[in-house]
């Protein structure tokens, strides 16, 4: 794994339309075959649109009732991305969980129109805000009335943990904060890594995305509905605010994007400056040696540092003692 980390600190912070893949690529041969102690459903529609499906990665040996439910969602600049990237990438993410005892679902959402040459607008350009934000929150529901059956491995509705890595982050924002006293179905924490929480629209790719989903990429209309600026409106007395009810991961690394890396310290401030008790701050963890997309994707490798950080963190919010369950992760170094 050497070689990448110095690919990484070769390329520093750049990232370039087309570079998720040279990184899929050098990640990929670290990811072993499926377990087979983790049973994978894959396909379960939670809405009606054409990309509401998700895959549940259940640990089958473990027979424990009401198991802790992870949702991962990926990123993709809004514009792209699969929880099905390829046979292994994000089922790293699945599996990793699903062997400390977890069930993971990772789930799709739907995609902003997008064409890199200026073209016409593809099909299904009715993908406006806040339609990221409402597929959430179908699928919060789904894990709600669907996860703590046996088929799905007796998950608690009580210990569902919302993880999002960037634009999948952003989107979760958006569906919590534009609730703002409302936490239906209930969510035990929330993790953000690597999350665009404010938009860079001085990028030409950024303009095309905020004007195809927010209708413009004038800040006066899409800085209230971004992830940021429904936080900032959230009422005194929202549920959100109160770290000890709901806590908060922020997670970036070493050699962030600028987008990123911006929205992280505005949210972090945000958070301080609204929390309850008052001055509480979310955690805030730099990862050394990664970028934007190798935090996720190291996640089932040997290199176990994100992974275990994140285990960290959901055994804090759903107050279970994950090591008597947990397998050390499997090396394919």
């Amino acid at each position: 794994m050497d070689h990448i980390f110095a690919k990484i600190a070769e390329e520093t912070s750049k990232f370039n339309l087309g570079d998720e893949e040279i990184w899929r690529e050098l990640y990929e041969p670290f990811y072993g075959e499926q377990p087979r102690d983790i049973g994978v459903i894959r396909d379960q529609r939670y809405g009606p649109a054409p990309r509401n499906l998700l895959d549940v990665f259940i640990p089958v040996n473990n027979l424990q009732h009401e198991k802790p439910v992870l949702l991962f969602v990926h990123g993709g600049g809004f514009f792209s991305g699969d929880k099905r990237w390829s046979e292994k990438c994000w089922a790293n993410v699945g599996n990793f969980f699903a062997q400390q005892g977890i069930i993971a679902v990772v789930a799709n959402h739907q995609l902003v129109p997008y064409h890199s040459n200026g073209g016409d607008t593809p099909p299904h350009s009715d993908v406006r805000y806040p339609a990221g934000a409402k597929d959430m929150q179908l699928v919060r529901e789904w894990i709600y009335n669907n996860i703590a059956a046996d088929k799905f491995g007796r998950g608690s509705v009580d210990k569902v943990v919302l993880f999002g890595h960037s634009s999948g982050g952003a989107h979760i924002a958006m569906n919590i904060y534009g609730s703002p006293n409302k936490v239906f179905p209930p969510v035990a924490g929330v993790i953000y890594l690597s999350v665009p929480f404010w938009y860079d629209r001085t990028r030409p790719i950024r303009q095309k995305i905020l004007q195809a989903y927010y209708g413009s990429d004038a800040e006066c209309v899409w800085g209230p509905q971004s992830a940021l600026g429904l936080f900032q409106r959230l009422p005194d007395d929202s549920p959100w605010l109160d770290s000890s009810q709901i806590p908060v991961y922020i997670g970036t690394v070493k050699w962030e994007v600028k987008e990123a890396c911006d929205g992280a310290v505005a949210f972090f401030n945000a958070y301080r400056a609204r929390s309850s008790p008052a001055g509480t701050l979310p955690l805030l963890h730099v990862m050394d040696k990664h970028n934007h997309l190798s935090n996720v994707m190291s996640i089932g490798t040997s290199d176990t540092a994100q992974g275990m950080k994140l285990l960290e963190f959901i055994h804090s919010c759903t107050s279970v003692d994950l090591s008597s369950t947990s397998k050390p992760p499997v090396s394919h170094s």
